[in-house]
């Protein structure tokens, strides 16, 4: 039980609304990734007969990893405030990385079916 309240007493200022909407941005920009290196991928088309795949799927790759980056910002500075911030920004970057690479097999998996 004591070690429950260790955990109550570092997550005690973050709500569960903030842990709720920074997964949920990641998930976004993990999708966004996929797709842009989905179309990346692809040689065949253009978009809207102006712009070949490759191009438009670097551009949504970039705009996804602006984005991580944001988000990522986003949680360093929230978890700067608590007491071993250090370990938890190194946890977030590890988490964030793994789980980017897992989404991305995972579409493509899903993709091919």
């Amino acid at each position: 039980m004591n070690n429950f309240k260790k955990i109550g007493l570092l997550f005690s200022e973050v709500t569960t609304k903030e842990v709720f909407d920074h997964i949920k941005n990641f998930f976004v920009c993990a999708f966004l990734l996929t797709i842009g290196m989905n179309e990346f991928k692809q040689h065949s088309s253009l978009f809207f007969d102006l712009v070949p795949n490759q191009l438009s799927g670097t551009g949504v790759i970039f705009l996804s990893i602006l984005l991580f980056f944001l988000n990522l910002n986003d949680g360093i500075k929230k978890i700067s405030k608590s007491k071993h911030h250090l370990l938890l920004t190194i946890l977030l970057v590890i988490i964030y990385i793994f789980l980017s690479v897992r989404i991305i097999e995972m579409a493509w998996q899903f993709r091919a079916i």
